[in-house]
């Protein structure tokens, strides 16, 4: 299974944000995207989702035009940059409400949460951002999108999550942004920079230097 975003043009007022951009994400790999801020890398998983409607788009799943990715069951789950739980439900409550089994989650992961099933407001900034990034993996989806899925957690941590998403990525597809650039181009099957409004394939960091994106 694959997901294609293709022709994006998306401005806000004169500001063209983006002029063509692309994007293919496939099911049993790691799609990784990098840009500097402003680039436009959010905008592109907010109109994956549904959130931002750009002047000209088209999605398409398996070859087949699909207008919203969101509106079809079990085909992708998203985490944006900003926390998105409410802070008084336990973890287990969470886990369920996407479909999780809470015993086989906490038998995983429960290490490394302060206390068996806390609510998710005791937890700290950066556990907060794990939980919600072990979640959505975790979670039946088709695809996983994560914007940002390093910030904040500590970096004992990391080496944790990218393992997690390499495990999960044999059953499901995966799209990883995050400006700590060393952890996408580890994980990434597929690499894409965003650049003055467009996608360029990137096959390693010599291209990443030849575009400017590294020095």
């Amino acid at each position: 299974m694959e997901i294609l975003l293709d022709s994006v043009y998306l401005s806000f007022g004169t500001n063209e944000v983006l002029r063509g951009a692309y994007l293919r994400m496939k099911k049993g790999q790691v799609t990784g995207m990098l840009g500097r801020n402003g680039t436009g890398k959010s905008c592109l998983l907010k109109i994956l989702t549904g959130q931002l409607r750009p002047e000209n788009l088209y999605i398409g799943v398996d070859g087949v035009y699909t207008k919203d990715l969101y509106a079809v069951p079990g085909l992708i789950n998203y985490l944006p940059q900003h926390t998105c739980h409410p802070d008084g439900l336990q973890l287990s409550k969470i886990l369920s409400l996407y479909g999780v089994d809470s015993g086989t989650f906490m038998e995983r992961h429960g290490h490394l949460f302060p206390e068996e099933n806390p609510r998710f407001g005791i937890l700290s900034g950066g556990t907060k951002r794990l939980f919600e990034v072990l979640l959505l993996l975790a979670a039946d989806t088709h695809f996983t999108l994560l914007d940002e899925p390093f910030s904040h957690i500590m970096p004992l941590h990391i080496g944790y999550v990218s393992e997690v998403i390499r495990r999960r990525s044999a059953v499901k597809g995966i799209l990883v942004t995050d400006h700590q650039y060393e952890h996408v181009l580890d994980l990434a099957d597929t690499l894409y920079l965003i650049q003055n409004g467009a996608s360029r394939l990137i096959d390693g960091r010599e291209d990443l230097v030849r575009y400017g994106y590294l020095r």
